[in-house]
Formats: C-alpha cells, structure tokens, sequence
C-alpha cells in the first residue's frame, strides 16, 4: 500500500517539478483563474446568506 502511494508521489513531483512545454502551459491557467473566481463567488454568496445568521449565533454565545 505505502510503496504504491510513495510510487504515485515521485510521479507527481516529477511532474510538476519539471518545465512543462509551451504548448502544454497555455491552459491550465486560465482554468486557475475560473477555479478561483468561481469559490471565491461561492464563497461570498454562503457569507451573504449566512453571514447575518453566524453573526447573530456568536454574539449569543454565553461562556461560563
């Protein structure tokens, strides 16, 4: 089990340690960008939603 996972790591560092070619660059960070900008929508949205609620819930916090 831990020599197929240690096998699966080196691939991966191999991976992205390596320069990749031009070619094979162009995509992947414009893929980053939608990532990103779509958690960080989702992320302001739950906040939108349940910002008021969480808010209200930790000042009615009563510690003893």
């Amino acid at each position: 089990m831990f020599t197929r996972f240690y096998a699966w790591w080196l691939q991966a560092v191999d991976r992205y340690t390596k320069a990749p070619p031009d070619d094979r660059d162009r995509g992947s960070t414009t893929e980053q960008v939608i990532w990103i900008a779509f958690l960080a929508a989702l992320a302001l949205t739950v906040i939108g939603i349940f910002g008021p609620r969480i808010l209200e819930a930790a000042r009615n916090v009563v510690f003893e």
